[in-house]
């Protein structure tokens, strides 16, 4: 028997906590009433290592944690289970058969893991009991001055634990790699304000650009902020001979609110903004592009458009031989393979050819490539695919967003770049951020309404504003509008910029 996966919102845990407090003993509600609904299954389910035997409960935490547990596996029909709860899971296994902690030792001796501040206290749980062994290397990288995800259950010490439980060194980055170093030093000012003690770090780019490396932008209506954004825009590429993917706006939240604020004057601009965190069916479109199925469809559609692509043909077909579990030493086998995937690509070409663009195609060629590959064969061929939806999201995704990219496209190549972001400008949230970087970022909204949350001194909002920073190469710039809010609750935010010296534009 299989499981579902499961996504509770704040609202079901609501729900969760409100019952359990009024079916628990006396003596434990109390207890149970001052858990947060927010943080619930992050800290209370994912900081509990699960017993090999049924839990028997002795506190109001062990009340509430056996509860969850039996409400997920015991609805009727499948059980459903939550990311957290996987984990837990895949921690106990380890522990229950020290074979697979064997298996694993000797498999990978030396262990990478990245943006560690971030770790959850299930997943730092499952790093020790899969790989804290003697004779394992654990290099754990990660800054603190990063931590934004303790909303989602990061643990606030996973570095001093790790030190201790394994008698690790620190080792402090001296060099940034990413930023110029007018950049850097504006960066130092914001890392005091999390750690007083903020080591400074050596610039190792050279600045490209003529005058401020940073700004605030001030605007009286939103108007106004997007059209000063789409005319800067134009006139910055055409002075420097950057394109639209070199440049990212990024917000605190609520991207498809800025979208449609933004949007109409970056087209008039004949810019087109892209949306990374825009909903696509149960995904988004950052996640999309990362999903293998979207990988295979749109090489197999760029060789359908274009001949010689030497890059799609190999993720075709790698993908072909291991979709048709092919052994790769077999000649005759992989020869059949790539026939099949010649066949293939022939019909395709001839359908592209006598079709235009438009929705109706793009979903039929959408169809096409699916029937192609497989669905089974997908979900017999990649983990990620064996079990509950994760597929069948992706070629929902795929298909919704195929069929946006084709509405108004000259032919299927201009199609195709708008479905990967060819010259486009990427629109997202700074958690979606992590990880990447851009020559110049704008950050739109640095203000009480889009900072509500945030208080004086808070630091997991100065660190969410210090990711926003650190993701700029040469320019970083900050609008306020006044129409959208005050900035009294990010005075102190402001208060930093102007310490480090970046300037105030009138819009």
């Amino acid at each position: 028997m299989g499981f579902d996966p499961s996504f509770p919102k704040r609202l079901d845990v609501d729900d969760f906590l409100t019952r359990t407090r009024l079916a628990a003993p006396r003596p434990w509600q109390a207890e149970i009433a001052a858990f947060g609904a927010a943080d619930f299954e992050s800290k209370i389910i994912g900081g509990f290592r699960l017993p090999f035997a049924a839990l028997a409960p002795a506190t109001a935490t062990e009340f509430a944690i056996e509860r969850w547990w039996g409400e997920f596996l015991r609805r009727p029909g499948r059980p459903f289970l939550t990311f957290v709860m996987l984990n837990r899971l895949a921690e106990l296994l380890l522990r229950a058969r020290p074979q697979i902690g064997r298996a694993l030792h000797a498999t990978y001796p030396f262990v990478f893991v990245d943006e560690f501040q971030d770790t959850t206290h299930a997943q730092y749980d499952f790093l020790l009991s899969a790989f804290g062994g003697p004779r394992i290397t654990i290099t754990a990288v990660g800054d603190d001055k990063q931590r934004i995800m303790v909303w989602a259950g990061a643990r606030i010490d996973a570095f001093e634990r790790f030190e201790r439980e394994l008698a690790a060194e620190r080792v402090p980055l001296l060099f940034n790699f990413r930023s110029s170093p007018d950049l850097v030093r504006i960066q130092h000012v914001v890392a005091q304000a999390l750690d007083a003690g903020a080591i400074k770090t050596v610039a190792q780019s050279v600045r490209q650009v003529d005058g401020d490396v940073a700004q605030v932008w001030t605007c009286p209506t939103t108007a106004g902020e997007a059209q000063h954004l789409a005319q800067w825009l134009v006139q910055d590429m055409a002075a420097r001979g950057t394109r639209p993917h070199n440049y990212a706006i990024l917000v605190r939240q609520t991207a498809d609110r800025f979208e449609a604020q933004l949007e109409p004057a970056l087209a008039a601009a004949d810019l087109r903004l892209r949306n990374e965190s825009r909903a696509l069916g149960r995904t988004t479109l950052q996640d999309l592009l990362v999903d293998r199925y979207a990988e295979i469809a749109l090489a197999l559609l760029r060789l359908g458009a274009v001949r010689r692509d030497p890059a799609a043909w190999q993720i075709a077909s790698e993908a072909v031989l291991r979709l048709r579990d092919t052994d790769p030493d077999d000649e005759q086998s992989c020869l059949r393979a790539e026939e099949a995937l010649t066949a293939f690509l022939q019909s395709l070409r001839a359908t592209v050819k006598a079709t235009p663009p438009s929705a109706a195609s793009a979903a039929a060629l959408a169809d096409q490539v699916l029937a192609f590959v497989d669905a089974r064969a997908l979900a017999r061929s990649f983990p990620e695919y064996a079990m509950g939806d994760a597929l069948a999201i992706a070629i929902e995704a795929f298909g919704l967003h195929f069929v946006a990219s084709a509405n108004g496209a000259a032919d299927w190549t201009t199609c195709l770049e708008r479905f990967a972001g060819v010259d486009q400008v990427p629109l997202m949230t700074v958690h979606k951020s992590k990880g990447l970087e851009y020559d110049t970022i704008i950050f739109v909204g640095l203000d009480d309404a889009m900072w509500w949350s945030h208080s004086r001194g808070n630091p997991e909002g100065i660190a969410t504003f210090f990711v926003a920073l650190s993701r700029a190469k040469q320019r970083a710039i900050f609008t306020f509008c006044r129409e959208r809010g005050q900035r009294t609750r990010v005075a102190d935010l402001y208060a930093l910029l102007t310490a480090a010296g970046v300037p105030e534009v009138a819009c």
